[in-house]
């Protein structure tokens, strides 16, 4: 194999124009010139170099490594992006970027393959002994800057945080919290001028003229919806159980259950049984109810149904019925028409001939699925 010199120089290139500058992809700008052994120009020679950059010369620590194919020129030129992210170029290392340059002293290695065999020859080390400035400044700490820096240079041109405060404006504010401020003696005179009597008590009569400016009335609101609004008011209720007594004698009807209700509820009689419907607001109400009576035995039976209002009978509403005996189902509908005041309640009451004819709940049936019938239930909803 021949021997060759190298005759090489190498310098950063970190930017020829401020573009290239702010690239992240950075490199050192390297040449050399390849000559045998007796100085004659190698022109136009296809050869391997292997860059290395090292921390020390006799350890061989490789900091950063690049393989790269060149071609000299006529003039036995060739020239090296060292760093820069290129086709053809192996790196067998970290990242070039990765570099602390601030941290110590480097040292680029050269070594050359002629055969394009990957056997490389040691050409030399040579001390990288000006680091370049765009690189160290990815590391520098402001610890490392000497002097005071001014404003145009990204300083605050002074070098305490009086003057800081005072170059900015902003030396007459305190953090004292509003809390704990003094007020002067005029301040509290004032506020307390603003609190007397007199100026509370205009100021709440200017609130109440206020406030009845464009009050709806009850008048206003019936004339501009075009009827009377009134409360939704009602309740329905029922019972299960079997329900008798003695013959010719008045039985309440109890309501143990409650479908749904709203300013209507069940109370209990003087006899704490729940026998009362009872509304919360006066008004007419519409009251609904239906029965079922079964006579065990064979034979009918003559049986009646009233209503009492606050424990007095309501004029007109008893109605007597026949029903049939033999286990048969027999059922009583009728609705009324009451007028009730606030917290009235209503009760029905039934007598009848027969001690075999009673209220009878009757259970749920199939083909086809019905629900169960309740031996009593009642509904009430106020209408006006």
């Amino acid at each position: 194999m021949k021997k060759i010199s190298i005759l090489l120089y190498f310098a950063l290139l970190a930017s020829t124009n401020k573009a290239q500058a702010q690239n992240s992809n950075k490199s050192i700008h390297f040449q050399g010139v390849a000559r045998t052994a007796q100085g004659l120009i190698m022109a136009d020679k296809k050869i391997n170099i292997r860059l290395s950059i090292i921390k020390d010369t006799s350890k061989n620590d490789i900091v950063y490594q690049e393989i790269k194919s060149i071609t000299t020129n006529v003039l036995g030129l060739f020239f090296v992006e060292i760093g820069m992210q290129e086709e053809n170029k192996v790196i067998n290392s970290v990242p070039f970027s990765t570099i602390n340059w601030s941290e110590q002293p480097y040292y680029l290695k050269i070594e050359i393959d002629l055969a394009n065999d990957l056997s490389f020859t040691p050409m030399g080390i040579h001390k990288l002994s000006s680091t370049p400035y765009a690189f160290y400044a990815d590391n520098v700490l402001a610890s490392h800057v000497g002097g005071i820096m001014n404003i145009t240079q990204g300083g605050t041109g002074v070098n305490n945080l009086k003057d800081v405060r005072t170059m900015l404006l902003i030396d007459k504010i305190n953090n004292t919290p509003d809390s704990l401020k003094p007020i002067t003696k005029s301040v509290l005179s004032l506020i307390g001028e603003k609190l007397n009597k007199t100026d509370t008590l205009s100021l709440s009569n200017r609130i109440n003229q206020k406030k009845g400016i464009e009050a709806l009335n009850n008048d206003a609101i019936i004339n501009a919806l075009g009827f009377t609004p009134v409360r939704s008011e009602f309740g329905s209720f029922y019972d299960t159980s079997r329900q008798t007594g003695p013959i010719n004698t008045a039985i309440p009807i109890n309501w143990n259950f409650t479908l749904v209700t709203n300013n209507a509820s069940i109370t209990n009689n003087t006899a704490l049984l729940p026998t009362r419907i009872t509304v919360t607001h006066a008004g007419v109400y519409k009251l609904t109810y239906n029965l079922q009576f079964i006579k065990a035995d064979i034979g009918n039976d003559e049986i009646s149904v009233w209503v009492r209002r606050n424990g007095a009978a309501y004029l007109y509403t008893n109605n007597n019925y026949t029903i049939l005996g033999a286990a048969i189902k027999n059922h009583i509908s009728t609705s009324y028409y009451i007028e009730l005041g606030e917290k009235d309640y209503v009760e029905i009451f039934f007598s009848i001939k027969n001690l075999n004819t009673a209220l009878v709940y009757a259970a749920s049936q199939t083909i086809p699925s019905r629900p169960a019938t309740p031996s009593a239930i009642v509904s009430i909803e106020k209408v006006n």
